[in-house]
């Protein structure tokens, strides 16, 4: 006779489910937090740029000293979806050149704060840093949500209000600034690095000194011929984007 099949035991099968359960639970991309107060500004990777997405707890806020040159040597990441890089877990510290900003107030700005900053070793080498709203979804209800008031506040004071085109200063400064690692996409802004590496969000700025006429300074802010900046992840990850 044919021997039967002995089934496994009820207690084997109610740990394999258990297992699996859990498996899922944790391969699971958990949802976003819930925007809770602010209007609309920007959709692509705006969690991430104003720290209000999964990954906020894993940044490290004690600042790495750096320097440009080494920032937009960086590699950057192929696709750019809504988790961060290793190097956006990260806040830089610098001293840079502020040549320039403007307010992102034109047709679909999102309202941050644009300002260009160069290497003072190599003025040719510049990246950009950003400022978010407070009114804005996502920056209202950052953690870090006072730190970019205060930034704003300070630049203000000092610079005046920035306008929707970009202002290059007569003179330029010297600063201190801190900031959140962020890799945007190319597409032809004003102070662009070669890997569209950011400061984005800026958390803290110090004015250092303004630097004489004879200071020389790039005579045009250009964007690279080359670059090697990622591309957006287009398959459906961006949880806000519609």
């Amino acid at each position: 006779m044919p021997r039967r099949r002995s089934r496994p035991p009820a207690i084997l099968v109610i740990i394999l489910a258990v297992g699996a359960f859990l498996l899922l639970r944790y391969f699971r991309k958990p949802p976003p937090p819930e925007f809770t107060c602010g209007i609309h500004c920007g959709t692509e990777r705006w969690r991430i740029k104003t720290i209000f997405d999964n990954d906020a707890k894993r940044i490290n806020f004690m600042p790495r000293h750096t320097t440009i040159s080494e920032l937009v040597t960086m590699r950057a990441p192929e696709v750019l979806s809504d988790e961060r890089a290793d190097a956006e877990k990260q806040v830089y510290s610098v001293e840079a050149v502020l040549l320039g900003w403007k307010q992102e107030t034109a047709e679909h700005g999102d309202r941050d704060f644009h300002l260009v900053l160069a290497d003072p070793n190599d003025v040719t080498r510049t990246m950009i840093a950003e400022v978010p709203s407070a009114e804005c979804q996502g920056a209202c209800s950052s953690p870090q949500a006072q730190h970019f008031v205060e930034v704003r506040q300070l630049l203000t004071a000092q610079l005046s209000e920035p306008e929707a085109h970009f202002r290059r200063f007569p003179h330029a400064w010297v600063v201190r600034v801190e900031g959140v690692g962020f890799f945007d996409v190319f597409h032809q802004q004003i102070g662009v690095a070669e890997n569209c590496m950011e400061l984005h969000p800026l958390l803290k700025v110090e004015f250092v000194r303004q630097l004489s006429p004879a200071f020389p300074l790039p005579h045009r802010i250009e964007p690279p011929a080359n670059h090697h900046c990622g591309h957006l992840d287009r398959d459906g990850r961006f949880a806000d984007e519609e």
